[in-house]
């Protein structure tokens, strides 16, 4: 039985691709999908969305991208590589409105763009260029931005533009070369992290699309991959597709709090980064504040304590038979180490108990490591080791399963 099929669901609720069908509507991302429903809808010239990675604005284009409203009545040109120059960003916009120029001279590609704008404003069909990544434009291209903005009638603007990008765009275009552009965004919109009740809706909304199944998060579990994920939902989807994994190991269809846990220990290196990341400025700062501040306490005693050290040292100076004595003595310091058990077996079961016939309390897979804190052998000759599970819970697993390893 498959991992899918042990939890009777038809697909994957927490893959990681932009899926528009798993668009969730928190309360930040359905404001910034009406707010481009809005722009296009009111003919207004520039738009801004801004998320940290992560946050869903890919799966947001594709949702607003396959709008019905506006697959006939729009012409968009999405542009996913924006290091381009401004006349690379330019002929790239044309082709994918299928806009044919004769020549490359920069007044005549303008004037062939104007006459299209204009023709499908005639039959009332909006053109809209969308920029994802946006962060990463040029700053001359973001100007070439602005003056192709300019591109209106009387009563209308012919083109809507729409900047999708992380904070940092919001902060370049603070600049004063770039105030001017700043200036024509009529609309914005930022997509936060989730809260921690949206995170647990995210999670049983994500599983309904997929055909509910039989799994269940416990409401510790979820609370957990809040705290963990910080309410981005591409985190939220990693820890919540592994801690599943962890519980089809485990043969239960819940999901539990040492799930999460087994999770984050074996995600990837990326979310560890990620959640070193968290740590923000200000937190740094009161870091060092109180550093600092534990040196000086540590310099003000040394300071105190020197004196009475001398002094004492001059009062109980040893004589020197008794010195050589004492550096003679040996030693009888002797570093523990501390033993790991290694599972060197696809799947093995740690029991509740150092014996076959005990409950099984959790499965674990290959690679899986634990501290060893006791052993036992039984009268057959089976040896059983003790460890500390991730929930910090005792356990026995057999020494057949595992490689024991000194640190």
């Amino acid at each position: 039985m498959d991992y899918l099929e042990f939890f009777d669901l038809k697909e994957d609720p927490f893959r990681l691709t932009p899926d528009q069908y798993y668009f969730y509507p928190s309360e930040s991302h359905n404001d910034a999908l009406s707010s481009f429903n809005y722009i296009v809808e009111q003919r207004e010239g520039f738009f801004m969305c801004i998320g940290d990675p992560g946050t869903g604005k890919t799966t947001l284009l594709n949702t607003f991208l396959n709008t019905e409203k506006w697959k006939d009545k729009a012409g968009i040109a999405l542009v996913l590589t924006p290091r381009l120059s401004p006349e690379e960003f330019l002929l790239t916009v044309l082709e994918d409105l299928n806009v044919k120029v004769k020549n490359t001279n920069k007044n005549e590609i303008i004037k062939a763009f104007r006459d299209f704008l204009i023709e499908n404003s005639m039959i009332g069909r909006r053109i809209i260029i969308i920029v994802d990544e946006a962060q990463n434009l040029p700053d001359e291209t973001l100007e070439e931005l602005r003056l192709l903005s300019n591109l209106e009638t009387d009563k209308e603007k012919l083109l809507q533009i729409v900047l999708i990008g992380q904070p940092e765009l919001r902060n370049r275009l603070l600049s004063d070369n770039l105030k001017q552009l700043n200036q024509r965004i009529t609309v914005r919109a930022t997509l936060r992290p989730l809260t921690a009740e949206e995170t647990s809706d995210y999670i049983n909304y994500r599983l309904i699309k997929a055909g509910k199944g039989t799994v269940i998060f416990q409401d510790k579990a979820k609370r957990l991959i809040y705290k963990l994920s910080k309410g981005v939902p591409r985190l939220i989807n990693l820890i919540s597709s592994r801690a599943m994994m962890a519980a089809y190991l485990d043969m239960s269809r819940y999901v539990r709090k040492r799930h999460v846990m087994y999770a984050v220990k074996h995600v990837s290196d990326s979310f560890i980064k990620t959640q070193k990341r968290v740590v923000t400025f200000p937190r740094i700062i009161i870091y060092s504040l109180l550093l600092c501040l534990i040196a000086a306490l540590l310099i003000v005693m040394n300071t105190v304590k020197e004196p009475l050290r001398v002094k004492n040292q001059e009062s109980n100076m040893p004589d020197s038979q008794h010195t050589t004595l004492n550096t003679q003595q040996p030693n009888l310091d002797v570093q523990h180490k501390i033993r790991k058990a290694v599972v060197t077996v696809d799947v093995a079961n740690v029991r509740a108990r150092p014996s076959l016939d005990s409950e099984t309390i959790m499965s674990v897979h290959k690679g899986t490591s634990f501290d060893v804190i006791d052993e036992f052998t039984e009268t057959s000759g089976r040896k059983w080791y003790k460890i500390k599970t991730l929930d910090d819970k005792d356990g026995w697993i057999a020494d057949k399963t595992v490689r024991i390893v000194n640190e």
